[in-house]
C-alpha cells in the first residue's frame, strides 16, 4: 500500500462505501435534521481515530492531525436529502415517505468517509492538517449550514478548502472546473396577486389575478432576453402558479413563486430592477394589486484560481487531461459552498454521471440514484489534492 498511490487502497475499499451509501441513500434526512446520518459519520470517524466535535447542530468537523502548526486544507460533504418522493424500486429506495437522497449527497458523503479512512492510515505522511467538514443543510433550509458552520469557527486556520459534486449532465468520466464563477447567485421570488373574484359567466366584473399571472409570467420572460443582450448573464424562472378552487369561480388571489439566478452583481442589480418594472407594469395593466417579495439566497460560488489549477492537475493524473475542462460552465444553480469560498480560497468542481447516450435522471429528479463508480473517484480525487497542496509525503 502506498499514500503516493492509494489506488489499491481505494479499490479495496470501494464495496463497503457502497454499502454506506446505499445505507444512508435508504435513510434519508433533511437539513437540520441529519441525526442518524451525523451519527453514522461520527462513529466512522471515532474508530479511525478522529475526534469529530458536532457544528452546525447536525454536522461534523474533524481533523486529521489537530493542532497542527503547518497548513490545514479542509474538504467538505452535504449530509442531508431533499423534501421529495423517491420513484424507484431500487433496494436501497428511501423508507421515509416525502423524503429522498435525489441530489447525491449520499454518495459525497461516502466518499469523504473514503478519505478519511486512507488518511488515517497514513496519517503519519501528511504534512499539515486536512480538516473533514461534513455539511449539513445544503439545500437551503434556513439559509443553508456552510454559513452555520463558518460561524462556528469550521474554518478557522483552513488555508483553502475543495468541494465536489456528482453531475448527471456531463459525460460519466469527465471532471468540470473553472475559475471565477462557478454557480449562480439565487434570488426567491414570492408573489401575490391581489384581484377581485365573481363568477366565471362574469369577467367584466371581476379584476381576473388568473389573467394577470399569465400575462406576468410572459412578461417576466422579457426580463433576461430584453434586459440583458447579447451577453446574457441570468435565468428567471417562475416555477409554481396556484390560484383558483374550482372551474367556475374567479378567484381573489393568484401565488406564484420562482427564481432569479444570475452571475455578476451589475447583471443581478439591472435583472431586479427589471422585474420590479415588469410586475409594477402588470399591476397597473390589469387593476390588480402585486405583493413581490424577494429572498437573497445562496451568493455566486467563485472559485480560486489557484485552486483550481490544482484540481486541474489531479483531474489530469486521476482521469485523463482530455476529460478535464470547463465545458458548459457557470451553472445557474446555487450551492452554500459559496460561503465557504467567500471565507478562504476554494474550488468546487463537478464530476460527470451521465452514462453513454442514456438519459440519466438528473439531480432532483424522482428517479435520481448517485452512480457508485463515482465513489473511487471522488475519493482519488480529494486525495490528490491533499497530496498537491501539501507536498510529497514526510
Amino acid at each position: 500500500m502506498s499514500w503516493t498511490d492509494p489506488r489499491a487502497e481505494i479499490a479495496a475499499l470501494s464495496e463497503r462505501l457502497r454499502e454506506i451509501r446505499h445505507d444512508i441513500h435508504r435513510h434519508p434526512e433533511l437539513g437540520f435534521e441529519e441525526v442518524r446520518t451525523q451519527a453514522l459519520v461520527r462513529a466512522w470517524l471515532e474508530e479511525r481515530g478522529y475526534q469529530p466535535r458536532n457544528c452546525a447542530e447536525t454536522g461534523l468537523v474533524a481533523d486529521l492531525h489537530p493542532n497542527h502548526p503547518g497548513p490545514t486544507i479542509a474538504l467538505r460533504a452535504d449530509l442531508d436529502c431533499l423534501p421529495m418522493h423517491e420513484s424507484t424500486d431500487l433496494p436501497h429506495r428511501s423508507v421515509h415517505q416525502g423524503k429522498a437522497h435525489k441530489c447525491g449527497h449520499d454518495g459525497h458523503t461516502a466518499i469523504l468517509l473514503g478519505v478519511a479512512d486512507i488518511l488515517a492510515r497514513h496519517r503519519e505522511s501528511v504534512r499539515g492538517n486536512i480538516r473533514l467538514l461534513f455539511q449539513p443543510a445544503e439545500e437551503g433550509v434556513r439559509g443553508g449550514g456552510a454559513k452555520v458552520m463558518i460561524e462556528e469557527g469550521a474554518l478557522a486556520g483552513v488555508r483553502e478548502i475543495y468541494g465536489l459534486h456528482n453531475w448527471p449532465a456531463y459525460p460519466k468520466g469527465e471532471l468540470r472546473v473553472q475559475p471565477g464563477p462557478m454557480l449562480a447567485q439565487v434570488h426567491m421570488l414570492d408573489i401575490t396577486i391581489r384581484g377581485k373574484g365573481g363568477h366565471g359567466s362574469q369577467p367584466q366584473l371581476c379584476r381576473d389575478p388568473i389573467v394577470a399571472g399569465a400575462h406576468l409570467i410572459g412578461a417576466l420572460q422579457t426580463v433576461v432576453s430584453r434586459g440583458l443582450g447579447y451577453a446574457g448573464g441570468g435565468v428567471v424562472s417562475i416555477t409554481q402558479f396556484s390560484a383558483g378552487t374550482t372551474h367556475n369561480v374567479i378567484p381573489d388571489v393568484a401565488r406564484m413563486k420562482g427564481t432569479i439566478r444570475t452571475f455578476a452583481p451589475s447583471t443581478t442589480e439591472r435583472v431586479l430592477e427589471r422585474v420590479r418594472e415588469v410586475v409594477s407594469g402588470v399591476a397597473a395593466t390589469f387593476a390588480v394589486d402585486i405583493d413581490l417579495q424577494i429572498e437573497i439566497g445562496y451568493p455566486v460560488l467563485m472559485n480560486d484560481a489557484r485552486c483550481v489549477e490544482a484540481v486541474v492537475r489531479v483531474g489530469a493524473a486521476v482521469l485523463g487531461a482530455e476529460r478535464v475542462s470547463n465545458a458548459e460552465l457557470p451553472l445557474a444553480g446555487g450551492e452554500d459552498f459559496a460561503y465557504f469560498a467567500q471565507a478562504v480560497p476554494a474550488a468546487y468542481f463537478f464530476l460527470g454521471a451521465r452514462r453513454g447516450d442514456e438519459d440519466t435522471p438528473v439531480c432532483h429528479h424522482p428517479d435520481f440514484d448517485f452512480d457508485d463508480d463515482l465513489i473511487p473517484t471522488g475519493v482519488a480525487m480529494f486525495l490528490g489534492i491533499v497530496r498537491d497542496r501539501l507536498g510529497a509525503p514526510a
